[in-house]
Parts: C-alpha cells; structure tokens; sequence
C-alpha cells in the first residue's frame, strides 16, 4: 500500500496504520466507471510509464480533443489528491484486486458527480479536501467523471456487441 504522492518518496505502510488503506472491495465486483477510477489513480499515481497509459487510454477512447481535455483534469485531479487532501490518501499496487477504503470512496465520488449527484458527491469529498478547494475539486472531479463513465459505457457496449452472426445467436 503506498500514499498518492507521484513526486515525493515513496512510503510502503500497512493497512493497520494507515487511515484508508483497509481492504473493502475486490476490484472485480465494482461498477465499470469505478473500476476503471481505482485502475487509472493507481497507474497515475505509479509513475511515468503509469500516466502515459492513462493519457493513451483517454486519447484512444475519446479521441484528441476530449482525451486532451481529460487528461487535463485528470492531471488536476491527481494533483488535489496527492497535495490538496487533509491528510495522505492511500492507495493499493496497480495489479492487486483489493480496493482500499481511500480508493473505494474516490471512485464513488467520481461516479456519484459523472451522474449528477453533486451535492452527494461533494458531501463525500467535503471528508477529504478543506471546504476552499471544494468546488473547485468537484468541478474537476465531474470532468473526470464524465470521461471514465463515457469509457466505460463504450467498452461495455464493445463488449456486448456479437462480433459475428454466429456470436449475436442466443441458443
């Protein structure tokens, strides 16, 4: 388990003595949007290699200028929860299917402000940023949102969709 500072050093600690980092979720049974939130803060948050998979990924799926525009305010948003929080959010290794408590509530706060639950979100994230950086970590968080859920639908669809006749045949 590691803190979400992508600059500073870095600091393996247990989930006993870190607040947030206990294991509430396996990965697996998370919403796609969700999932896809746990996956990319983990890939920002584990180096270079790790963003220039975010920002490809935002790129091949929403194309130049929305993926331009979401990498953006996902650069802002890791930029708020690595030095704008109240204390160290904790994250889990970019392969393990634990979902830390940290993890867990970022992903619902950016699926809560992707559907337009604001005001649920930001009473959640109120628990994380100080109340001057609220509304402007909720206006990049509904970005951020916006874009993971528009990926998600999209992969989702892709997944659904039979790739042949034979596939779209139910018995």
């Amino acid at each position: 388990m590691t803190m979400l500072r992508p600059h500073g050093p870095r600091r393996e600690d247990t989930a006993r003595t870190q607040p947030g980092g206990a294991t509430v979720a396996d990965i697996r049974t998370m919403e796609g949007d969700q999932a896809l939130a746990v996956i990319m803060l983990r890939d920002w948050f584990d180096g270079p290699q790790g963003q220039a998979r975010v920002s490809q990924t935002f790129l091949q799926e929403l194309g130049a200028q929305a993926g331009a525009g979401a990498i953006d305010a996902w650069a802002d948003f890791g930029a708020l929860i690595s030095d704008g929080t109240r204390r160290d959010v904790m994250r889990h290794s970019v392969n393990c299917r634990c979902v830390g408590a940290d993890e867990a509530v970022l992903a619902q706060v950016i699926s809560l402000a992707a559907r337009g639950a604001r005001e649920d979100a930001m009473l959640i994230l109120s628990l994380l940023v100080t109340g001057e950086r609220l509304l402007p970590a909720i206006q990049t968080v509904e970005q951020v949102g916006a874009a993971l859920l528009r990926i998600s639908q999209s992969w989702r669809r892709a997944a659904l969709r039979p790739t042949s006749a034979a596939d779209a045949r139910l018995h």
